[in-house]
This record gives structure tokens, C-alpha cells and sequence, in this order.
């Protein structure tokens, strides 16, 4: 990569402004799940590149325009978290038939935030965010005319991934919501790396596939939180015996099995023949803005 300055951020910048229409208008034709995940990716990956923008070149334009895409990644979250308790509930309901009126609350969850959703997609796109991302881009252009990208990227994800590193040192198995604060960055980091790939050939080789498994285990423990709190709230914090068994075990054979491979993340300080992740990267306060 030669000293081109930030041109190569702004192409995929572009690149991945095109993805998240292109998604957003799969969800306004048909706002399945399918098409609804692809569209938080999407989100993601540009929220991720704008940050890292940001990252490289401050500017308050770039963070309004984040926090418009957080808001709208928000919107999602009840409908994933209640499909996602769906599938659980149905899946367990022959072992657990206790869960059958839980099951029936659920469909009908989906269904009125499935209508709700509808109206919220045709909302989303606002013709002054891309003016804002054009606006962005163009002061961003100025102010890294001189910039090395070859140790300037590199440096930013570091930074990055010094957040993860803080907070698997606060792991605490006795408290999931130190495993989501590390699930966070985690996210953050992979998806960074995503939306850079083709401005460096050494991110590329980053084994995004063993981040992603990585964060698969610790989202199967947060939708395990998730699923025992809004149990404890249908069931007026009465949850049937074997229910409240059954999900509190299966919680914590997800967090033992987590903890006897979180060290795994430590794989990823050094890449041979690469400074990204290296051994001496500086711890991060753990700050930085959570998506």
C-alpha cells in the first residue's frame, strides 16, 4: 500500500455506502429476517469504516452520522431478540411445556413488530445523511492529503484492538455482562477489519471466520441473558421450576465452555510478517463507543 492518502478509505467508504442501500432497499421490498440481517451487517460494516475515518481524522460530521446509523440499528433490535426467543422457546417446548403460553406471546410479539417494522424501514433512509457522508468525505480527503496509510491504518486498528484486550483482562464469568462488553469490541474489531480488506492486502489475511465463531459463542450467551430476563418479566419473576432449570444450566454451560477458549483472542496480537496486532500493542481505556 503507497502513501495515497485517505483516497483508499473514501473509495470504500463509497463502496460500502452503496452495500447499505442496496440492502436497505432488499428490506423495503421484503423485510424478512434474511434481508433484515443483511441489513444490520451492512450497517455495521459502514458504521465501522466511518469510525475508523473518524479514528484517522476527527470530525464532528463523521460522529452525527454514526449516531444516525446506530439509532437505526437500534430499531432492530427488539424484532432480533424476540425471533430469536421464538426459535429458542420452540425448539424447547416439547421438553418444556410450561413454555407453551411464553410461545404464544412471542408469535404475537413478532407479528406487531414485524408491522411496526415496515413503516420504520421506509423511514430510514434520509436524503441529508448521504449529503452529510459527502460533506464528510471531502473534508476527510483534506485533511489526510499526507497521510502514510500503510502505518496509519495499521495504528488505528491496533487501537482498536487494545479495547478488546482491556476488557478480556475484565472478564469475570460470575458477570455476562463482562463477556457482552468484550463481545462489543470484539465486534467492532472484526467488522473494521471487514470493511478494510480491500485497502490492505496483510488485513485481509486476518482469519475473520475464527472472530466471527468467536463471537458466536458470546452471542449465544447474551441471548441466553436475554431470554431469562424476559421469562422473569412474563412470568411476574414466577418462572416454572424446570424452565428456570432448565436455562439458568444451559447459561452456564455456554459461559464455562466460553472461558476455557477466550484466551483464543490472544491469537490475534501478531500476524507474521505484520504489525498489525503486536505484542506490544498499548492498552485502551475501554471508552470507545459501543455499537
Amino acid at each position: 500500500m503507497q502513501n495515497t492518502g485517505g483516497e483508499p478509505l473514501l473509495d470504500a467508504l463509497e463502496r460500502h455506502w452503496g452495500q447499505y442501500r442496496k440492502r436497505l432497499r432488499a428490506c423495503r421490498q421484503t423485510a424478512n429476517e434474511d434481508n433484515v440481517h443483511e441489513l444490520r451487517v451492512s450497517t455495521r460494516r459502514l458504521m465501522a469504516l466511518i469510525e475508523l475515518l473518524h479514528a484517522l481524522a476527527p470530525q464532528a460530521t463523521l460522529l452525527r452520522i454514526r449516531k444516525s446509523l446506530k439509532k437505526q440499528l437500534d430499531g432492530f433490535d427488539q424484532l432480533r431478540d424476540t425471533q430469536v426467543m421464538l426459535f429458542e422457546s420452540a425448539k424447547s417446548l416439547p421438553i418444556l411445556p410450561e413454555l407453551e403460553p411464553f410461545l404464544a406471546h412471542m408469535h404475537c410479539c413478532e407479528q406487531r413488530l414485524l408491522l411496526e417494522n415496515q413503516s420504520f424501514i421506509v423511514s430510514l433512509y434520509q436524503p441529508k445523511l448521504r449529503r452529510k457522508l459527502k460533506k464528510a468525505g471531502k473534508h476527510f480527503k483534506t485533511q489526510t492529503a499526507d497521510i502514510d496509510l500503510k502505518q496509519a491504518l495499521p495504528s488505528a486498528i491496533d487501537k482498536i484492538y487494545g479495547v478488546v484486550i482491556n476488557r478480556y483482562e475484565a472478564l469475570d464469568p460470575a458477570n455476562p455482562a463482562s463477556i457482552h462488553h468484550l463481545r462489543i469490541a470484539v465486534k467492532k474489531l472484526r467488522y473494521t477489519l471487514l470493511a478494510t480488506q480491500s485497502i490492505d492486502s496483510a488485513l485481509s489475511e486476518t482469519d475473520s471466520s475464527r472472530l466471527k465463531s468467536y463471537l458466536t459463542r458470546m452471542g449465544d450467551i447474551q441471548n441466553s441473558v436475554v431470554m431469562l430476563q424476559t421469562l422473569e418479566l412474563f412470568f411476574e419473576h414466577r418462572i416454572p421450576a424446570e424452565i428456570a432449570q432448565h436455562y439458568r444450566h444451559q447459561q452456564q454451560e455456554l459461559i464455562d465452555a466460553f472461558m476455557k477458549c477466550c484466551s483464543e483472542i490472544l491469537e490475534f496480537r501478531q500476524k507474521p510478517g505484520n504489525e498489525l496486532f503486536s505484542s506490544n500493542v498499548t492498552h485502551q481505556s475501554a471508552t470507545t463507543s459501543d455499537a
